[in-house]
């Protein structure tokens, strides 16, 4: 080679720095592609638009040799860069006046920055204090507010909106709460009382600086203006929406929350009682393993008192966590079969059950 090692090296980089300044051209051109999209009054996504993108570089990258999950990877960077530049544009949006109940708290915390970058003007109800945002008491903060959000404990939070309720605010009230069982009775009476009441489920935490292409849960607990309401406050985030009637949201978080909680809490379990470090499965980990082991992680560091209340107070999760406790059994029992075909079963039911093409 007629190139020193350094000198090739100054060759990638001068290419990376092309790279660069190509993906700030894309992004100047998707700014104002935004524009154009508060201009006509466009959602911030198109779904159909983001896969043909996807194809277009799986297309190209066939070509070139790039592999197709690099591909996607990379198309779907570069969207989500794309439409988060788009929804940070103001769109003309009536400022709303915003009480956050437990707006001390985490999730508190990111529902009160969340209405505070759109242009709302946010209190907060809360005996921690709510960093920048004002602590009001509650009957004032209620008949003020246009949009009364609750983020209290799930098991604080059928108590607190009947106190919300008993003050007949005149503004759109919601909750967060990860499990509706504990607070459908009082979500429905609020709405037969004719108050607009939805309910909320965010499906990611505190952590999460953006909501493009997070899932977020929207139930209707009986008016149909709440939701109404609700809607426009995430214009132009690129959420994912899913709508649905609140009676249906515990039985199907018993399988997203409830079993996949369960299943990590046994995995580092498990991993305690191996009688490996953590450091030392680490250094020998598949990429399998690493993935489980990190998600593992992650879920160790969350809220023990959350976690209990997911677990304690959604009454469909017993049934979820025998389901996995059987399917663990039957993973051990097809192991231990001299004969194969048991495991084999099950590797295709797996492949049918998530459409995996062979």
């Amino acid at each position: 080679m007629t190139d020193s090692v350094e000198g090739i090296r100054w060759k990638i980089e001068e290419i990376d720095n092309e790279i660069l300044d190509l993906i700030k051209r894309r992004m100047n051109i998707a700014v104002d592609m935004g524009h154009h999209k508060v201009d006509k009054a466009m959602p911030v996504r198109d779904l159909r638009v983001e896969e043909q993108v996807r194809d277009r570089y799986l297309a190209r990258a066939r070509e070139i040799g790039i592999s197709d999950a690099a591909a996607i990877e990379l198309s779907s960077l570069l969207v989500r860069e794309s439409v988060e530049a788009q929804a940070r544009l103001p769109r003309p949006m009536k400022p709303r006046k915003v009480l956050v109940v437990g707006g001390g708290g985490a999730m508190g915390q990111w529902l009160c920055r969340f209405f505070a970058s759109r242009g709302h003007s946010v209190k907060v109800f809360d005996d921690v204090p709510g960093g920048s945002f004002k602590n009001v008491d509650l009957e004032p903060g209620v008949r003020e507010a246009d949009v009364i959000a609750v983020s209290s404990h799930i098991s604080a939070t059928s108590d607190m909106l009947r106190r919300i309720f008993a003050l007949r605010p005149k503004g759109l009230v919601f909750d967060i709460a990860s499990v509706k069982s504990p607070i459908l009775d009082v979500l429905k009476e609020g709405a037969d009382q004719g108050l607009m009441v939805c309910s909320i489920h965010p499906m990611f935490g505190p952590s999460a600086s953006f909501i493009f292409a997070r899932n977020l849960i929207v139930c209707n607990c009986g008016s149909d203006l709440a939701v109404n309401r609700f809607m426009p406050l995430l214009n132009g985030t690129g959420a994912n929406v899913i709508e649905m009637a609140v009676e249906e949201h515990d039985r199907i978080i018993s399988v997203v929350l409830g079993m996949s909680h369960a299943l990590n809490l046994a995995f580092f379990g498990a991993l305690k009682e191996s009688g490996f470090s953590h450091e030392e499965l680490r250094q020998v980990a598949s990429t399998t393993f690493e993935r489980q082991m990190s998600t593992s992680g992650s879920v160790a560091g969350e809220s023990p008192n959350l976690y209990y209340e997911i677990q304690h107070l959604n009454p469909y999760n017993r049934e979820m966590v025998e389901k996995l406790i059987d399917a663990l059994r039957e993973v051990q029992q097809a192991g231990s079969d001299d004969d194969r075909s048991h495991m084999i079963d099950l590797m295709l039911e797996g492949r049918k059950y998530f459409e995996v093409k062979q």
